[in-house]
């Protein structure tokens, strides 16, 4: 039996609020293969960020726990889940967490180089040209269109 890519069971996180404690995700458990499309939906408000930040690391549910390539990431410290994230998540953001000073090349090469990746600019140059960005790397943030920046 192979190992899914993300396994999460009874995910519920929890948060304070001045109106008493909040339910934001209620006892989750899914399975994700590889290869496998799954759509989490519901209506604004409804924790699918949160899912989302929880099954991939970034957050830790109340209660519950998640395995990310076969990895049990709810009991690692942020530096582990760090790594085993850098490894095997790809985010798209619903904001574009662009250095607004840095030019759209530098902001493609940045993450390259944290991560010791050799030859950052070669890479990030070729990662614009595949999405039509060859002639915007010079540019800022602020120069690029909203589905440019994304």
């Amino acid at each position: 039996m192979k190992t899914p890519l993300i396994e999460a069971k009874n995910i519920t996180k929890k948060v304070n609020s001045p109106e008493g404690v909040l339910s934001i995700v209620n006892d989750i458990t899914l399975s994700v293969d590889k290869g496998q499309t799954v759509a989490i939906v519901g209506p604004s408000g409804s924790g699918k960020t949160t899912l989302l930040a929880i099954l991939a690391g970034l957050d830790l549910p109340t209660s519950g726990s998640v395995s990310l390539c076969g990895h049990e990431i709810t009991s690692m410290d942020e530096d582990a889940r760090a790594t085993i994230r850098g490894e095997n998540v790809g985010f798209v953001f619903q904001s574009f967490h662009l250095l607004p000073k840095l030019s759209a090349l530098d902001n493609v090469m940045l993450p390259l180089e944290i991560q010791g990746e050799d030859d950052a600019q070669n890479k990030a140059i070729r990662a614009l040209s595949r999405v039509g960005l060859e002639a915007r790397i010079k540019h800022l943030p602020k120069q690029l269109s909203g589905g440019e920046k994304q």
